[in-house]
């Protein structure tokens, strides 16, 4: 881009959700959005400016993936399949061991191409402080050097590693033969993991590191309330608390989760978080499919964030948040493809058509997801939950010029009505194949679906190869049967003891 900045004329110019602009053009200079005018007043205004002429084409903001994990090479691919989120976690851990930086690469050069701007990278810690660091240093590297915004979550199950109460791991694992109760203890039990004070350390440095960057930020993402301890959480409350750093989490995901929380010590997450000072504006809590009113009702009062995983809420059989009801009580939703989107293929329009189609109620006096709602959750929703909502998620004069570019030809079919609104069309009918460049910073980063200054290729090639030296450590159909069943089997007593005792 020269001196003089850029232009970028459309049919439409999408601001954000609520705001579009029909047969205008956007002016890009120094990596921001100038200003939003017809193409005429632009270039007499801007005459030194190099002009982009979309004829039929729609220009949006790049989208935010507000909780994302890399997970490499597709788990079916790897003979992983879906399942209950409780078994399904066993079988994860026989997933390839590769590289975080390999998985992180070709997970970046996905969402980028799919029009994905900024992420929310929900990772593992790590074994060590040191491998932890390189881990988090790597990801910001790879995430910003394509132009992508980024916040690294890294987290760790702690304890209750093979179900959820505190304590009762060796009582299930007792249950198994024993050469599936030695493999479990090896790869859930005894794994090595980085300890909690030196993840603490970790995340408190590189967060005060990363503080002043525009666009990349460290946070805690201890996994989920009840595979924390609540000593850890206190020392992360109060760190948050001291010096204003954000925190994500998964809450409320499953039934299981849900329904074996519930005891004298644990009453729910949300109650666990907000009685040690976490729950407020920089919390983020992704899934909540099985929160109740009240709960919802304390998150929006408190100011928490929500991420809905639509996609991934289906495949692991957890179900469907009511984020028509967070959307009633004020919550700030944001939307993530959790690794795991419906085709594994990354695609954010798919995710918000998906949010559309599942985010209704059958009682007319709740409100319904609208178009509207779901883009803003892909974009603003996403932005404001990063803290970077006065620089990404829309196209407003001053902040950064990510966008993307969607072809209209196919959308428009034979025929379109005038009166159409670019959103609902969008979210309706848009896929990634539509999508002719995106920008990050005002440069080109995606042509025709081919990543610029990136050998895709050699990406590829380096996946491919540390998935040919991986070891095969996944569990047989065998095993894998035998575990679930012993895990079911468990929770099905213990919540059938527990009922008893009410």
């Amino acid at each position: 881009m020269g001196d003089g900045g850029s232009i970028f004329s459309a049919r439409w110019v999408l601001v954000d959700a609520f705001h579009s602009r029909r047969d205008c053009a956007i002016y890009v200079r120094d990596g921001k959005i100038g200003e939003i005018a017809p193409l005429q007043d632009l270039t007499s205004r801007f005459p030194a400016a190099q002009i982009h002429i979309g004829e039929n084409v729609a220009i949006l903001p790049g989208f935010v993936n507000a909780h994302h994990h890399c997970f490499g090479v597709n788990l079916v691919n790897q003979g992983i399949s879906d399942d209950l989120l409780e078994p399904w976690i066993i079988a994860t851990a026989g997933a390839a061991d590769i590289s975080s930086k390999i998985s992180t690469e070709y997970a970046a050069l996905r969402l980028l191409k799919n029009g994905v701007t900024a992420v929310v990278d929900a990772c593992t810690g790590g074994e060590t402080a040191a491998l932890a660091e390189e881990k988090i240093r790597d990801k910001i590297a790879i995430y910003t050097g394509l132009g992508i915004s980024c916040a690294i979550a890294p987290g760790e199950r702690w304890q209750n590693r093979i179900v959820h109460q505190s304590g009762q791991d060796q009582t299930v694992l007792a249950q198994l033969p024993e050469h599936l109760r030695e493999r479990l203890e090896r790869q859930h039990i005894s794994r090595a993991r980085l300890n909690p004070a030196e993840y603490l350390d970790l995340v408190l440095r590189l967060a005060e590191e990363y503080a002043s960057a525009e666009t990349s930020d460290v946070w805690f993402g201890p996994t989920a309330p009840h595979w924390a301890s609540p000593q850890l959480l206190k020392e992360i409350a109060c760190a948050v608390r001291e010096r204003g750093l954000r925190m994500q989490t998964h809450a409320e995901e499953s039934l299981l989760q849900h329904l074996t929380a519930g005891r004298p010590d644990f009453l729910n997450p949300v109650a666990e978080l907000a009685k040690i000072g976490l729950l407020n504006e920089n919390l983020s809590l992704a899934h909540m499919v099985w929160a109740d009113d009240n709960v919802l009702e304390y998150v929006a009062g408190m100011g928490a964030h929500v991420v809905c995983n639509p996609s991934s809420n289906l495949r692991l059989r957890s179900g469907i948040a009511r984020a028509w009801k967070m959307k009633r009580f004020g919550i700030n939703l944001a939307l993530g493809m959790d690794g795991t989107s419906l085709a594994d293929d990354d695609d954010m329009f798919a995710e918000m058509r998906l949010a559309r189609n599942l985010y209704w109620s059958a009682d007319p006096i709740e409100p319904h997801l609208t178009a509207q709602d779901v883009f803003d959750m892909a974009t603003m929703g996403g932005a404001r939950l990063m803290g970077m909502d006065q620089c990404i998620g829309s196209l407003n004069a001053g902040k950064r010029a990510n966008f993307s570019i969607v072809s209209l030809d196919r959308i428009q079919g034979p025929w379109l009505t005038e009166s159409v609104d670019p959103i609902e069309l969008l979210v309706s009918s848009a896929k990634t194949s539509d999508i002719e460049s995106v920008y990050v910073g005002g440069s080109l980063a995606v042509s025709q679906g081919k990543v610029c200054n990136k050998d895709e290729q050699n990406v590829l090639q380096n996946i491919n190869e540390e998935m040919q030296r991986a070891a095969d450590q996944r569990l047989s159909a065998e095993d894998y049967a035998i575990v679930k069943s012993t895990l079911l089997r468990w929770y099905d007593n213990w919540l059938t003891q527990s009922a008893q005792h009410r």
